[in-house]
């Protein structure tokens, strides 16, 4: 499980959040809506590692991890579905490529149903 316990984050005086607290659990999918410049980028960043809060805590279970693909609408025109998803986990596209390729990255719908050795 994933959760975050009394998070909060200010730029300066500006309060962005404040106590936010929040429990993923496995086999919920959730959404996070928001006005523009509500925080929800930063939110998710600060989950994922990638900042930090002012003040709280995030606890990822043993065995689980945080993956993050950017957002970056053009980023992946020339990519499937399939391999932009796997992308968010840079390691295991990685690994998959190379495996699937011989060495060689391919997108991995080339390679259909195929798994790692």
């Amino acid at each position: 499980m994933i959760s975050a316990h009394n998070i909060s984050l200010a730029y300066g005086k500006r309060v962005i959040f404040k106590d936010v607290n929040i429990k993923f659990v496995p086999g919920n999918c959730y959404g996070l809506i928001g006005a523009n410049g509500a925080g929800k980028s930063t939110f998710l960043k600060i989950l994922a590692g990638e900042a930090e809060a002012d003040a709280g805590t995030v606890s990822v279970g043993p065995r689980e991890r945080i993956a993050v693909l950017k957002q970056d609408q053009f980023a992946f025109d020339e990519h499937t579905v399939f391999d932009t998803v796997i992308m968010g986990h840079a390691r295991l596209y990685e690994v998959m490529t190379a495996s699937l390729a011989g060495g060689f990255p391919l997108p991995l719908s080339q390679h259909g149903d195929r798994r790692i050795p």
